[in-house]
């Protein structure tokens, strides 16, 4: 087959063959362009050339352009500012991190290249200079028609104003302290602020302590010169008569330092409270308060230290795994590429998926058919714009048949169909 190139000084350099063309630019050194020619003549096709371009890393990659011509259509893989022409399709590698692969109806292919050139001359085979290439019955694109460049006036920067300054908030006013009561009524199995409870006490020592002097003046008497009977023993708590109150008990009580009053543990109160005398027995200590003082012994036994629950350990994610048809699992922790002969394009940098190449199908499964990943915990398939198409059966018997580059969710258990055979299952292990 004869075809068509724009001779170039400056432009990519062209390796031609009957039935595969490759376009690379950028300066190449003879032992590149030496593996080139043999990688675009053997079997392996686009694998082997990619292989050999993206040696050094995706990032070192020059820009280049694969077509290669079929019975059914035209496969071309683009990277960089080449446009590939095929019949009323074109596709172009501008914009994308890594390059882009499609496949385009047969007919005439025109390839633009940049370079400069008018002189148009025909090939068979070998490696030139071109700013332009054509194949079939539609003529050569010169190259100043291919790659026209525009370049557009940079738009003046538009000033803008300086944001007024905000306004500064007014003061809010101070809030008025509420009063503080006298005497606050706490149940035995609460804990009391420090500073409340300190305040408290204060109002009860002073209380009690005008309590004390009355009752100091009201008890004096004279003893009697002969000895007196033997006092009859105090009524129990529980059979006092309403009339007395509490004055027996005036003469007992006991006042405590704010240091005394505050909350300690049981250790340090054991340790600092003195032994209860022997007739202390007799005497309920539960009985010795109104019900609204609060006691030492109360605010050290109702003290509690709460601790914060321990933090439940985060679920783990379950493994998915892509079943092969001959039963081999392929674990996946990242994105897969199946087909018949795999390669990578069109994904981001850095995020290269693994190649799977399934074997014993037809010849009408695609060298890339379909995309597995595992995006956000679930799964997600994508047909790659195969020859014959994907379809996948959810485990409750549904089938639909995917739309080609469109990402699919998919939950464990769906069968992938690739056709010819080959059908893929998505387990949990």
């Amino acid at each position: 087959m004869t075809h068509h190139y724009t001779a170039a000084s400056d432009g990519w350099l062209a390796f031609i063959t009957p039935a595969r063309q490759l376009f690379v630019g950028g300066a190449l050194d003879p032992a590149l362009v030496d593996r080139l020619w043999t990688r675009i003549r053997d079997e392996r096709g686009p694998a082997g050339v990619l292989e050999t371009l993206t040696a050094g890393g995706l990032f070192s990659t020059p820009p280049f352009a694969f077509v290669e011509l079929g019975d059914g259509g035209v496969d071309a893989i683009v990277r960089g500012d080449a446009v590939v022409h095929a019949g009323a399709e074109q596709v172009s590698g501008s914009g994308a991190t890594t390059w882009i692969e499609r496949r385009l109806p047969g007919g005439s292919v025109e390839v633009a290249l940049g370079g400069s050139g008018s002189l148009e001359l025909p090939i068979e085979a070998g490696v030139v200079r071109a700013a332009a290439f054509t194949t079939g019955s539609t003529p050569p694109r010169s190259a100043a028609v291919a790659a026209p460049v525009v370049e557009q006036p940079a738009p003046e920067p538009v000033p803008v104003p300086a944001p007024a300054p905000a306004p500064e908030p007014e003061p809010e006013p101070a809030p008025v302290p509420e009063p503080v009561p006298e005497f606050v009524e706490v149940p035995s199995d609460a804990t009391i602020p420090l500073a409340q409870f300190m305040a408290d006490e204060a109002a009860r020592s002073r209380a009690a302590a005008e309590a004390s002097e009355q009752v100091s003046e009201e008890t004096v008497v004279e003893l009697p010169e002969e000895p007196a009977a033997a006092p009859e023993p105090a009524p129990a708590d529980d059979q006092a008569s309403p009339g007395d109150g509490y004055d027996y008990l005036f003469g007992e009580t006991v006042y405590h330092s704010v240091q005394d009053a505050a909350v300690r543990t049981e250790e340090a109160a054991a340790e600092e409270t003195p032994a209860a005398p022997a007739d202390a027995a007799e005497t309920p200590a539960e009985g010795d308060h109104d019900g609204s003082t609060v006691l030492t012994s109360s605010i050290t036994r109702s003290g509690r230290v709460r601790r914060p629950k321990a933090a439940s350990a985060a679920p783990t994610a379950p493994t998915i795994a892509v079943i092969l048809p001959g039963g081999a699992r392929e674990v996946l922790d990242e994105a897969l590429i199946l087909g018949r002969s795999p390669s990578v394009s069109g994904v981001p940098g850095g995020q290269l998926p693994r190649l799977v190449t399934l074997t014993g199908g037809d010849q009408d499964i695609s060298r890339s058919h379909v995309r597995i990943a595992l995006e956000g915990g679930t799964v997600v398939v994508t047909d790659l714009h195969s020859r014959n198409g994907t379809t996948i059966v959810l485990p409750s018997g549904e089938t639909q048949k995917l739309r080609a580059g469109d990402p699919t969710p998919v939950i464990v258990g769906t069968v992938v169909d690739l056709g010819g055979g080959i059908e893929l299952r998505l387990e949990e292990l």
